[in-house]
């Protein structure tokens, strides 16, 4: 019966799904628009913007240096990313459901549509799971092949 195996894949990812933003969705830097907006005009200028961001500056500064080291990040409240771990990093751990360092086909279509849409490409030695390495590996491969493509917003 294939469809349990992936019922429960389903339901584990729907469990964790909470879990796949590594920072609180819906604000920027942990600010709200309206706390953003001092004066209540419903739009924030640029004295607002760059108030609010030296607040939340010194906040993340716990030791007060002028620097923001990633121990201090990753106490950032809501913020769920391991000391040293990417965005990457948490989503493909957090899809790799069975927990063996790769992602199967029936993971990575879950979890992560975009490495699926794109699995036979990045499974190099074709074992029929994708690893960290071997996305690393085909993305340094698709910037190299197409560097303008690579760009953001491109």
């Amino acid at each position: 019966m294939k469809t349990f195996p992936l019922l429960i894949i389903a339901g584990s990812l729907l469990c964790a799904a909470p879990l796949a933003s590594a920072c609180p969705v819906g604000q920027y830097g942990g600010m709200g628009m309206s706390a953003m907006d001092k004066n209540g005009d419903g739009v924030i200028d640029k004295k607002e913007f760059t108030a609010s961001h030296e607040q939340r500056f010194r906040e993340l500064d716990a030791n007060h240096d002028g620097k923001i080291s990633q121990d201090e990040m990753a106490n950032m409240p809501g913020c769920k990313i391991k000391v040293g771990e990417s965005r990457f990093d948490s989503r493909f751990d957090e899809t790799d459901i069975n927990g063996d360092g790769a992602l199967s086909r029936e993971e990575a279509e879950i979890g992560m549509p975009m490495l699926f849409s794109r699995f036979e490409e990045i499974d190099a030695n074709k074992d029929g799971k994708i690893s960290k390495a071997e996305v690393t590996s085909y993305m340094q491969q698709m910037h190299t092949r197409h560097p303008q493509g690579m760009q953001r917003g491109k």
